[in-house]
């Protein structure tokens, strides 16, 4: 039987894998748009459904670093990176989670 500690800590695992989740949802649907307007690029709808798609893509990211900690060294580092002092080279590495 799991305790309400070992409840919580798997709880909070799942909500970041889902954040993951989305993250990585956005970003496709990033990419598979670039790639489509890069070959249709008079396709205005396509185009404004990339900007609509990058907008939320970067929402969805700042969600989780602002959870989390940032994602890549592009990240403009999070208040709690900030506090902790962020180190690259420790572990767990997001995807590590």
């Amino acid at each position: 039987m799991k305790s309400f500690e070992e409840g919580q800590q798997m709880a909070a695992f799942e909500e970041e894998r889902r954040m993951m989740e989305l993250v990585q949802q956005a970003d496709f649907v990033v990419v598979e748009l670039t790639l489509y307007t890069n070959t249709h690029p008079n396709d205005e709808e396509a185009l404004q459904q990339w900007r609509e798609a990058i907008k939320k893509a970067a929402q969805v990211r700042r969600q989780y670093e602002n959870r989390y900690g940032p994602l890549s060294l592009a990240s403009v580092p999070t208040e709690k990176a900030l506090e902790i002092g962020w180190r690259w080279n420790q572990t767990p590495w997001p995807w590590q989670r």
